[in-house]
């Protein structure tokens, strides 16, 4: 707690003096949030996340051109410091649960035409991008990497993490735009957590003596490593749509694997290119309820782990070693569909219940018996929320449900 409270009046201090700063010799907004949550099971009453959170917001528009730049330190009790279980599995920094990065930086500029076009807008710098319609599992939404250490408990917005890239934006009439982006560097998402831990890691450090885990494969710091993205906008009887492409690296590891004499498995996690076309939807409809939804289909890229269990119990039986033993890396490549479709309401059953709710499937397409992953996925996810006294306080619940029923 000390340490929280140091850590608060040190950033509160730093935004009073560049308030103040700014305020007399440049006429730059200056903004700050600072943020404190806990996180506690309702079952067994642990503390898994104390979570401390101060930003510092750059913001000013001269004429057609914005610049803004966000500043953020973090304390975080989920990211594992050095010495700990899972540091260095995916952590992006070395920095442990205290660190202070730029999450955000860019220059927008808009061209205005009396003629042909309405409006062209050019943005560069270290981006955040929200694509797709829905609210928490989005397919479509993939071009920036994310903190997944607290996935459904910390909002999408807030998970992604900026990256260097350029994007513009060609309004062609105010219901019809096209727009593209190019990143030029790679940067993975972050699944390291003191708490939460992945399948895959549990399996491995749970076979220590059977696994050996090398250190990932990143693409190569050049030009074809970058990645690229273009949608389409158009809206049509109140219905807002898009056409959206990704062709780039995947911000999660293929986990390849090799035999050795052991016995044992060298597992190396590679980044892979994938490819993606994907659509979306909105449409509001009456009493304050809209409809919304996206799907997308990866034509390559997306690969998947054979079964390491056997009936016998046995793992140099599993179809994961009889495919290693043929020469195989334990993956298999198929064609992969996610959708999302849902619903919310802005006043369900009463004014001021805010109902949202949405299901959301993964399909593994040509689906082949010893594959790890069945081929289908679902989850249901839904958040209802109370507002009251003029929107100051609210209660909420939010829930994940797994296709058989089990809360996730």
């Amino acid at each position: 707690m000390k340490k929280n409270k140091f850590l608060i009046m040190i950033f509160t201090a730093a935004a009073g003096f560049v308030i103040n700063t700014f305020q007399a010799y440049a006429a730059i907004g200056v903004t700050g949030d600072v943020s404190v949550k806990n996180q506690t099971g309702i079952h067994e009453g642990d503390i898994y996340r104390n979570y401390l959170k101060a930003d510092v917001v750059f913001n000013e528009s001269f004429e057609n051109t914005e610049v803004k730049v966000i500043l953020r330190g973090e304390e975080d009790s989920l990211r594992p410091d050095e010495g700990e279980e899972n540091y260095g599995y995916y952590l992006r920094d070395d920095r442990g649960s205290k660190r202070v990065y730029l999450r955000e930086a860019y220059i927008s500029h808009d061209i205005y035409f009396e003629s042909y076009i309405d409006s062209v807008n050019i943005k560069m710098g270290r981006l955040i991008y929200t694509w797709g319609t829905s609210d928490e599992v989005k397919p479509v939404d993939i071009i920036n990497p994310q903190d997944y250490s607290n996935l459904y408990f910390t909002p999408i917005r807030e998970r992604k993490y900026g990256v260097i890239s350029g994007a513009m934006s060609v309004f062609i009439t105010e219901n019809f735009f096209i727009e593209g982006v190019a990143v030029p560097e790679f940067r993975p998402s972050e699944m390291a957590s003191s708490v939460f831990v992945t399948n895959q890691m549990l399996e491995i450090s749970g076979n220590a003596g059977l696994y050996t885990l090398n250190d990932p494969v990143l693409p190569e710091e050049k030009i074809s490593g970058s990645s690229y993205a273009g949608r389409a906008g158009l809206t049509v009887l109140d219905v807002d749509m898009h056409a959206n492409y990704f062709y780039g690296y995947d911000k999660l590891p293929v986990y390849e694997m090799e035999l050795t004499a052991g016995p044992g498995i060298i597992i190396t996690p590679e980044y892979k290119q994938i490819q993606m076309i994907g659509f979306d939807f909105q449409r509001a409809l009456l009493w304050g309820i809209s409809v919304r939804g996206e799907v997308a289909y990866f034509e390559r890229g997306k690969f998947f782990i054979y079964d390491s269990s056997s009936p016998s119990g046995n793992i140099l039986l599993s179809p994961l070693a009889v495919d290693l033993s043929n020469g195989g890396n334990g993956t298999v490549e198929k064609d992969y569909i996610e959708y999302t479709a849902g619903f919310d309401d802005q006043n369900f059953i009463f004014d001021d219940l805010y109902l949202n709710l949405q299901f959301h499937q993964k399909i593994i397409r040509g689906y082949e018996d010893g594959l790890a992953k069945e081929q289908y996925t679902n989850l249901v996810i839904w958040n209802i929320r109370y507002s009251m006294v003029n929107q100051k306080y609210r209660v909420s619940s939010h829930r994940v449900y797994g296709k058989d029923g089990r809360q996730l």
